[in-house]
């Protein structure tokens, strides 16, 4: 119950970091990033390492928590 809470609360801390960080990081975070699909749609640098960045993030994160939950 208490890692339940734990990697809830390290994953919220983590989407907020990384939601800072797409405007930090780059110099021009605002930049359009053009779309390759007909579907798809235009979107700015700092909304792409959002998404991919608070994905991978969450994947990692599940990950450990489901080893961890498996061990024990």
């Amino acid at each position: 119950m208490v890692r339940k809470i734990i990697f809830e609360v390290l994953g919220i801390v983590g989407v907020v970091v990384i939601s800072i960080l797409a405007f930090i990081i780059p110099s021009d975070p605002f930049k359009i990033i053009p779309s390759y699909t007909l579907y798809g749609f235009d979107k700015p640098l700092w909304l792409a390492i959002i998404i991919v960045g608070v994905f991978f993030y969450l994947i990692v994160l599940v990950s450990i928590y489901d080893y961890l939950k498996k061990r024990c």
